[in-house]
């Protein structure tokens, strides 16, 4: 495996140098795109294929064609294609692919390797599938059965479905980050395996069963919150890699798992001698990006949180003085199992990461709002995130702003303070991320070719101006 990653490391960089010695002209660029995008997929025949006849029926059991768009037929010397083969794809170069209506069996990690396919589509007929922006899931949509291993980014679990299929992910080797609602209680064996560049995974708070080797190989996955919900862990689940020489095992999350301590997870993370990150019981509320974690499990069993969000036009007088090009509002409440609603008290930590884009952590400024009284709240700016912790829930005001044109203003505040010497400091060790508008903010002492380039000779004056000394 490690002989194959640094191939394809080698194979990029090659065509990386490629592109840049000898570049695509625009006009020959945009040809090949209409090229691409206005061939049509073509209906695959009885030469495209491997196939056993059983019961008068067609069960593919390998693809050997050429074409990269391929619908597969109906019907085979007049016999329905009922089945598709486990692995009946591996490694072929198809980028998109329509699966007929009489299919009804689909073997599992039968896309495997398909490395260029973006796309599945499933006929409107069939009664045992269907697929949603070219993801395959059974018919009632409560099992996500198969996805596209060309694709990269991010990818959401819809609502509703409750299971992972067996090797759905598997070798999905572009993906970067997934979520899913809370409906999903159980993930299939190697669901995510082999997924080599999946760096951020939010599993549902009601997963009950992972799998064997459900997340193994995730070589990018630095570390993975177990929720308390889960009753059920497979062998290898997390596995690493496994050593020929002496098939001893490694983890690649022995300082990243996290979970609730006494929780099944915690004693199974235990049983393999690892150790685990006591965190509390995370609550998400997945539609408003936000995520609480109960750090001492004080919120009831079968609780979830509520959210109620929305964009500020104005904002209260406590803040006139503050330069923002957004302001939200978000209430935050806890809604138990019978119905009733509460605001409880105790320790928490907020995360809003997924609120908005256009938020910049070390830009974004977070207020509770009790009583009409707004408090900010400081956070930490050693890493790029918009979270905070907090004795309380319920209402809170965010500010962000995108504004960096006065030289010094890092944090876009309209004013020059200690935060700004503070955020340029961290920046220049390379500890947190800046934007561009911000670098060329806090790049106060320019001279030559270190334009943009953050020192801690910035921090210092502009510390000094803060302080009134210039």
């Amino acid at each position: 495996m490690k002989r194959l990653r640094i191939f394809s490391f080698i194979l990029i960089f090659a065509l990386v140098v490629v592109n840049i010695m000898f570049p695509t002209a625009p006009k020959a660029e945009a040809a090949a795109q209409s090229a691409y995008t206005s061939s049509a997929p073509e209906v695959g025949t009885k030469n495209d294929f491997k196939y056993r006849v059983q019961n008068e029926r067609i069960y593919i059991t390998e693809y050997i064609g050429n074409k990269t768009k391929l619908i597969i037929p109906e019907t085979i010397d007049g016999k329905p294609v009922f089945a598709i083969v486990a692995n009946s794809f591996t490694g072929s170069d198809l980028t998109y692919l329509k699966l007929p209506s009489s299919l009804s069996l689909l073997g599992s990690n039968s896309f495997n390797e398909c490395d260029s396919l973006t796309q599945i589509d499933v006929d409107e007929a069939n009664t045992k599938f269907c697929s949603i922006d070219g993801v395959v899931y059974s018919e009632d949509k409560t099992v996500l059965r198969a996805f596209p291993a060309g694709r990269s980014g991010s990818f959401m679990v819809p609502d509703g479905v409750t299971t992972i299929y067996n090797y759905a992910f598997y070798r999905c080797y572009q993906l970067e980050n997934v979520n899913m609602y809370n409906s999903v209680t159980s993930i299939g064996e190697r669901a995510f395996s082999f997924c080599w560049n999946l760096k951020n995974i939010r599993l549902s708070e009601n997963l009950e069963k992972i799998s064997p080797f459900a997340f193994s190989h995730c070589n990018d996955l630095t570390e993975i919150h177990l929720p308390k919900s889960i009753t059920s862990i497979g062998s290898d689940a997390f596995l690493g890699r496994v050593n020929s020489n002496d098939s001893s095992k490694e983890y690649y999350f022995v300082d990243g798992i996290y979970c609730v301590k006494g929780s099944y997870a915690a004693k199974f993370i235990k049983s393999l001698g690892l150790d685990y990150i006591n965190e509390g019981t995370l609550f998400t509320d997945v539609s408003a990006g936000i995520t609480v974690t109960d750090v001492n499990n004080i919120i009831p069993s079968g609780s979830s949180i509520k959210v109620e969000k929305r964009l500020l036009s104005s904002i209260p007088d406590d803040f006139s003085n503050i330069k923002y090009t957004d302001a939200y509002v978000f209430d935050i409440y806890v809604t138990s199992s019978n119905g009733s609603v509460s605001v409880p008290q105790g320790e928490f930590k907020i995360n809003f990461d997924n609120i908005s884009e256009e938020l910049i952590p070390s830009a974004t400024k977070i207020f509770s709002n009790r009583v009409g009284v707004t408090e900010p709240i400081l956070f930490s700016l050693t890493q790029n995130s918009v979270s905070c912790e907090t004795d309380t829930l319920g209402t809170f005001i965010i500010l962000s702003s995108n504004d960096f044109s006065l030289k010094g203003d890092a944090d876009g505040d309209g004013k020059i303070t200690l935060t700004d010497a503070r955020i340029t400091l961290i920046a220049s060790a390379s500890i947190i991320e800046l934007t561009a508008a911000q670098k060329s903010a806090c790049d106060v002492i320019t001279t030559g070719a270190d334009n943009n380039v953050i020192t801690t000779a910035d921090a210092r004056r502009i510390l000094r101006t803060a302080a009134g000394l210039r």
